[in-house]
Parts: structure tokens; sequence; C-alpha cells
């Protein structure tokens, strides 16, 4: 008897049993990709530093795609300085970053400053908060002119900042050191390329009990966040929206008419402002065993990247994870960083979207792409030489064929891929005779497009197995795995 496997394309599920997860499951993929070609299970790709590090062995506290006009764009980067007293401001000039004047003095004594900024007639506004220095003291920018008077006298602190219609609008703020938590600012519509602020009238409160925790814009209404409720406001009223709330305002993320959210309970996605549905169920035990309140998301090629960090999942530990859902496939995957990341961007690099990931280690790090010209095999390449090798490791589900309390014998398993010279193959087999589950067992490494292994004395009642490689190879494509097995008690011949 046989099986064949050539569709993985429904992604991981830890949390499904043995007989619910359906043979397109697979219980873990870490560095697998099954949504690029359908059918195949391909090696994720490495990344690429950008340009030359700003300021090493400091976080990148803020990342952002400066459009400041249609032929000028700047990426802008936030840091520490050498000595964690106070925060710099970095564009990436062809290369290298350079810091931009009068933003570090500006923002002298205020470090570990969460910076969020937003474009709007030709400027970037830049505001943030950091735990222990509190608001930074906002600014604006166009070219490489940093102020704190242009287009921002009297505007408060904030928390967060959006562009909705023909105003700005900040999140939890601050006046002179008086924190507004649950109030929201806006300024004036612009008039001769210019906007004021009037504190006094141009405001309103949400809430009052929870604190906003985030600010988006989708479906012509600006939504605000909560802790456990979000709310819109659409310039002429507000109102209650959802009972359901955002931990981390960098997990809300718009994908068309889909806004992504993350929260201790799990990934939400609201589709036309509807009420939220939770789509994490395949990899809750990351988001429950997870600080929610740390994570930060971006979405490039309709793919929703949520780092969560460190994490012990099913008994497995975890590094700088980045869980990733394909919004086409609806399938969720996860990918472990050498680096630690501490901010994601989409950056726009001669109009191709690109994910840059910020480090806790000061770099600039740019995800590669199936389709780059020249695809990165490692994680951290520096110009032409090679970073970290690539972990990949998938498990298939548990699988009983057929029938689960007919001891079966495995005859042989055939897997036909690209590129795959150095995957390694196991098996594990669950066997009632024996009352528990064996270890891994390795049948050896692919060798060509058909790789067949015979001569295995297993007997099971329920098998499963795994791919996994750790190399700086090109990457790789599984297409199709078969299993041939016959029942205990029936001879080879009488198959």
């Amino acid at each position: 008897m046989k099986k064949i496997y050539s569709n993985f394309v429904a992604g991981a599920n830890t949390s499904l049993s043995p007989f619910l997860a359906a043979d397109n499951n697979t219980f873990s993929q870490d560095g697998f990709v099954t949504s690029y070609k359908l059918g195949s299970a391909l090696k994720r790709l490495g990344y690429l530093r950008v340009g030359d590090v700003a300021q090493a062995n400091k976080a990148i506290t803020g990342l952002f795609d400066f459009q400041q006009s249609p032929s000028v764009q700047k990426t802008l980067i936030t840091m520490n300085d050498s000595t964690d007293d106070d925060t710099q401001l970095f564009y990436n000039n062809a290369g290298t970053w350079t810091e931009i004047a009068g933003a570090e003095t500006a923002w002298a004594n205020k470090a570990n400053i969460n910076v969020e900024m937003e474009s709007f007639i030709g400027y970037c506004f830049i505001v943030g908060y950091g735990a222990t220095d509190g608001y930074l003291p906002v600014g604006s920018l166009t070219g490489t002119t940093f102020s704190t008077v242009t287009n921002v006298t009297n505007m408060p602190g904030a928390k967060y900042i959006v562009r909705y219609r023909d105003r700005l609008y900040i999140g939890n703020t601050d006046i002179a050191g008086s924190a507004t938590p649950y109030r929201v600012y806006y300024s004036s519509i612009p008039s001769a390329g210019a906007i004021t602020w009037t504190t006094a009238t141009d405001n309103f409160d949400v809430d009052l009990s929870d604190q906003i925790t985030g600010m988006s814009t989708n479906w012509d209404l600006l939504i605000i966040f909560t802790k456990r409720r979000a709310y819109y406001y659409n310039q002429t009223a507000k109102k209650e929206l959802w009972k359901r709330g955002c931990d981390n305002h960098r997990t809300i993320k718009n994908s068309g008419g889909l806004m992504f959210f993350a929260n201790r309970d799990g990934v939400w996605v609201s589709q036309n402002g509807g009420e939220p549905e939770n789509i994490a169920g395949p990899v809750i035990d990351f988001i429950r065993n997870g600080d929610a309140t740390t994570f930060f998301a971006e979405i490039v090629d309709e793919e929703y990247h949520l780092y969560v960090g460190d994490v012990t999942v099913n008994g497995v530990a975890y590094t700088n994870t980045d869980l990733i859902f394909n919004i086409p496939t609806t399938s969720w995957r996860w990918e472990e960083y050498a680096a630690d990341m501490s901010v994601f961007g989409l950056i726009d690099s001669s109009g191709d979207d690109r994910l840059y990931m910020g480090a806790s280690a000061g770099q600039v790090w740019d995800k590669s792409k199936y389709t780059d010209a020249s695809p990165v095999y490692s994680d951290g390449k520096i110009g032409s030489t090679e970073g970290s090798d690539i972990l990949a490791t998938m498990e298939t589900r548990i699988d009983p064929l057929d029938d689960p309390d007919v001891l079966k014998k495995l005859v042989s398993v055939t897997v036909y891929a690209d590129r795959a010279q150095q995957v390694k193959m196991q098996v594990k087999t669950f066997d009632n005779n024996t009352r528990g589950v064996s270890k891994y067992l390795p049948l050896g490494t692919l060798k060509g497009y058909v790789t067949k292994f015979e001569g295995l004395d297993l007997n099971f009642n329920l098998l499963q197995s795994q791919f996994s490689e750790f190399s700086k190879l090109p990457y790789f494509s599984i297409h199709a795995v078969e299993i041939e097995y016959v029942p205990i008690g029936i001879t080879l011949n009488d198959k």
C-alpha cells in the first residue's frame, strides 16, 4: 500500500490532535515555505545587511520609509547614542547611515524610546515614548533638516501618530509633563503647505479607563485601540467598535480591507470593519507563551510577519522567532533568525516592497526574496561575505495511515526534491505494542531528485516524518513524499 504527500499548503498547526490534522498540515514548520510554490516545500531565504552600522550594539528603536515626495525618499532609523543617554536619528545615505543634526540635541536624556513616524505634507513627523525617560520631544523633518518648531509648535508629545484623511492624529499624549493617556489630538487641515496645533479645542478622549495602546486607519475610519477595546472616529462621531483590544501598536497592520493586530489572546483580523476573527489557533502556543506587549509586525507581499522573539512551544525552545501568516493560503509557519530583531519596517526599494528588520545589535537587515536577482542563502550576509547557516526543519502530521489500530510495516520512503543534497530525513513511529513513542530514527540524506530509502525494519501504528537541514546552500524544494507500507500479516507479494 502507498500514500503520497504532495501538498503541505495548509501550513503548521501545533494544536491539533493526530486525528484532526489533515494531510496538508504540518506539525511544525520552521524555515520551510509552503505558500510560495504551492505543492512544494522550499527552504526559506536569509537576509543581507543594509549599508554599514550606524551605532554598534544599540537596538534600532524606530524604522520608517519617509516618502517626502514622489522623487525624494529616505529610510530613517533611530537608536541610542554610544552612552545610552540620548536618541539619535539617521538616514540611509547611499549605504552610509548618516546622522541628522539637531535630533540628538533635541532628544538629549531620552533613551530607549520607541519612536513612531508619519509622512504628511512633505514632512516626517516624529513622536515616541520610553518607559524610563517618558515622552520624546516632538520633531519634524524635511530633507535633512530637523526642527522642533516647524509644523510642530504646540504639538503635544505622544506615543502614536497616524495620518487620517486631511489631518495628523496623535494618541496617548503629554503636554509639559502632564500625561493624558486617553486623549487624541489632531492637527489643522493643511494651509499653504503648513499645519498648526490648537490643543485647547482640537482633541477628544477615548475610554477614560484603559489607556490608548495603538492607532491605525482603514475603511475611511480612524481606529483607536485600548488594551480591551477598539473605537472608531470619522471626524464626526466617536463610538466603540469592538470589545477586542491590542497590546502593542506595532502589531497593527493593514492589507487592503484587512486589519491585523495582536494581543495576549491571539492574532486578530477584521475584514471591512467587521468583528475580528482570531486566526492564531494553529500557533496559539507561541502567543500564549510569549509577551504580547513586546510583539511587533509588518506586512510584505501579503504576509503578516509577527516577531515573538524567544518562546518555548511543546517543549521546544525557539529563538528570535518570526511567526508568518500567508494571507492568500491562510497558513502559518515560522522562522528563527540568527539576529535578535527589535523592529520591522516596510521599505519601498526602487518600487519593490522589502521587509527591513532592525536588530538589537544595531544592524538593519533586508529580507531576501525568491525573485531577487541574487537570493541570500545565509542569515546576516554583509556584502559578499556570507552570514550564519539557516535552519530548516519540518514535521509532517502524525498519520495513522488508514487505521490506527492496525500494526503496519514500513517498506520504503521515496522523496522527490530539487537541490536537497544535504536534507536529512527521519521518521518517528508510534507503536501500541510498546505503549510508547520512539525517538526519530534517521533514514539518511537526500541525494538527488528521487531518493528512495528501502530495507526498513520498522513497525508502527502511526507514523511521523521530519526533514531538516542547516547550511548556507541554495534553497531546496521538496515536492512529494511517498510512503510504502503493508499491514502486518500481509506479505509483500500479497499487496
